[in-house]
């Protein structure tokens, strides 16, 4: 095989255009693009043409406003709440009893919790039983999926969801609330619509 050099390679002729492209969202911030801070404290220069003594004083540079901190909710609270969202929906879907949502729920509002479960788990289960006009087949029910999760920390240590269920050609509503309690994310409120 004979090696060519990229002189030899390259076409003759205008050269093609270069295209930059964005960096993908799934890339990681550089180290030294961690905070914006040391940018916005550094020294504020003066770069307008240089001054008349008779002009006046030169105008005063206020320092720069930061950026207002946007706090997501923190990765061991996302993990709580897909946990509990996973075992809501499994409960929902009759794989397991609405009791287990007691393990995951702060003691003294786990009674609360549990009946808002098996509430549903009723609900759902009842929808599936009722049988359609003109269909003498029982089909396979469709289970309870997750469509859109949405979530806010309104407090530190406090998660609060809205939860968008699919059954069938039902819509459900799901919210709840967890708190961090004892380094352990429990469940204070469950509501499901």
């Amino acid at each position: 095989m004979v090696m060519r050099s990229a002189t030899e390679i390259a076409p003759i002729g205008p050269r093609p255009a270069i295209r930059l492209r964005p960096v993908p969202r799934y890339e990681p911030p550089f180290d030294d693009e961690s905070t914006t801070r040391e940018w916005s404290e550094s020294a504020v220069l003066d770069w307008s043409p240089t001054r008349h003594p008779s002009a006046g004083p030169p105008p005063t540079v206020l320092p720069r406003a930061e950026a207002p901190t946007i706090a997501g909710v923190s990765g061991d609270g996302r993990l709580a709440v897909r946990r509990f969202i996973r075992l809501c929906v499994e409960v929902l879907n009759g794989f397991r009893p609405a009791a287990h949502l007691r393990r995951l729920a702060l003691p003294s509002e786990a009674a609360e919790v549990v009946a808002q479960g098996l509430a549903g788990a009723r609900r759902v289960t009842e929808l599936r039983k009722a049988t359609r006009p003109g269909t003498h087949r029982p089909t396979r029910p469709a289970p309870v999926a997750v469509i859109k999760v949405m979530l806010c920390e309104p407090r530190p240590g406090a998660i609060e969801a809205a939860v968008a269920l699919l059954t069938g050609d039902r819509t459900w509503a799901m919210a709840f609330r967890l708190e961090l309690h004892q380094e352990t994310w429990t469940a204070t409120t469950l509501l499901i619509i």
